[in-house]
């Protein structure tokens, strides 16, 4: 899994705050300090990246439905249902990326 932004770190500064901090494994129950072998490796060993992934396969099948419903109505200006549906996509969206950031913050402490 590579956790590069590019092209956007250069236009809005993300590479000031890395999503993952090189050496230190991003699987958030483990978190053990680690010798890349490449400059994108993010995970300390096979177990991490695999759960890593089972990981975000699971935010994305909970996300993906939703965005697409937010996709669909962004722009909607006849159907109020199709709005409605956009509005409730776009909360479960931000109320889905609060849980996860919590939940990886319990996990890492």
């Amino acid at each position: 899994m590579h956790l590069d932004l590019e092209p956007f770190a250069v236009a809005h500064g993300f590479d000031r705050f890395p999503l993952a901090v090189p050496g230190l494994c991003f699987n958030p129950s483990c978190g053990r300090r680690f010798e890349p072998a490449r400059a994108w490796q993010v995970y300390c060993c096979t177990a991490c990246r695999k759960a890593g992934e089972r990981e975000f396969a699971r935010i994305g099948t909970l996300a993906a439905p939703a965005l697409l419903a937010w996709r669909a109505g962004k722009y909607e200006t006849r159907d109020p249902d199709l709005r409605d549906i956009a509005s409730a996509g776009r909360r479960y969206i931000g109320n889905l990326q609060t849980r996860w950031v919590q939940s990886r913050a319990e996990r890492m402490a």
